[in-house]
């Protein structure tokens, strides 16, 4: 069985594409937000291959609030598996609080004070468990961004839009990206893949990403491919929004009805507005799907309580 066979079938495929012209010429949107009627986002691709074969206990990481654990709860689930994960702190965010308590009832959460010691936790609470790396950012997780591209390239064959020039998404945990870079070089685009920061080095470096990206290789065959990182909009850090991710969310919401946030997309959308001449693409990472029908009975969590640090 090939590595493209082992994967669950999760979300709808492929995803769409639209033009973001109120926003800056040239720039057209890959939105993998609506692929799930009840959670979508970048997480769906990668846990299709994650979850192929997984045991019955599922344990992942992220921070308090995070996508990804959101996401493996949902589609871990509904695949019939007990999801639990180690969240650690991270800034207070309004949209990150909503995941939390999306997540509450969905998987049985333990603290951890920091990465490192999430890290710990992690793997001693792992045993007899399929552990998931954080942001499902694994060889395994990003082949779902390989197939992702090859998507892409059927779309430009088909005239949905032209090769773009770059393609522009958020580098946390790195798996996207890598999983892209290989993909689109592999599918026959020429297409840049601008990974835009919003870790920290300490999270993600260089070599551990250029290691993810040879790893992907190895296991599809295809050949390795560079990556662009651009670090301007990592700003004060993590979960910080930029000034220019904060005007970007809000003029995607104004002028193109697009609901983004300020720790991800909203940066990786920034760089894209700035970039120039193009054809260019933003890659939506986040779901768009409403929160609310995923809340548990009761009142919200309590910030504090779960680890969120406000200024």
């Amino acid at each position: 069985m090939s590595w493209s066979e082992r994967r669950l079938t999760l979300g709808a495929w492929p995803s769409p594409i639209r033009s973001l012209r109120a926003l800056r010429r040239d720039l057209w949107m890959k939105d993998d937000g609506l692929c799930h009627p009840a959670y979508a986002g970048n997480k769906v691709r990668k846990l299709e291959h994650l979850l192929y074969g997984a045991k019955e206990r599922v344990i992942t990481l992220g921070a308090v609030g995070s996508h990804h654990v959101l996401a493996t709860a949902v589609h871990g689930n509904d695949a019939g598996h007990k999801v639990e994960a180690v969240v650690i702190p991270r800034p207070f965010d309004p949209h990150m609080l909503d995941m939390l308590r999306a997540t509450l009832p969905r998987a049985t959460l333990h603290r951890a004070p920091n990465l490192i010691e999430g890290r710990k936790l992690l793997a001693e609470l792992g045993e007899g468990a399929t552990v998931l790396p954080a942001g499902g950012s694994n060889p395994v997780g990003a082949l779902g961004y390989v197939s992702a591209a090859m998507e892409l390239a059927e779309q430009v064959r088909e005239g949905i839009l032209p090769a773009p020039r770059r393609v522009f998404v958020a580098l946390g945990t790195g798996g996207t990206a890598a999983g892209l870079a290989v993909g689109l070089k592999a599918a026959g685009l020429a297409s840049e893949v601008v990974a835009v920061r919003v870790v920290p080095t300490s999270w993600l470096d260089l070599d551990a990403l250029k290691a993810l990206v040879s790893a992907v290789s190895e296991i599809t065959g295809y050949a390795e491919a560079p990556i662009t990182v651009q670090d301007a909009q990592l700003g004060a850090g993590y979960g910080l929004p930029t000034a220019s991710a904060k005007e970007a969310v809000a003029l995607a919401k104004a002028a193109a009805d697009l609901r983004l946030e300020g720790t991800y997309t909203g940066k990786a959308l920034a760089a894209a507005m700035h970039a120039g001449e193009g054809p260019d693409l933003f890659w939506c990472t986040l779901s768009r799907q409403a929160i609310e029908p995923l809340f548990g009975e009761g009142p919200p969590p309590d910030p504090a309580a779960w680890g969120f640090v406000t200024a």
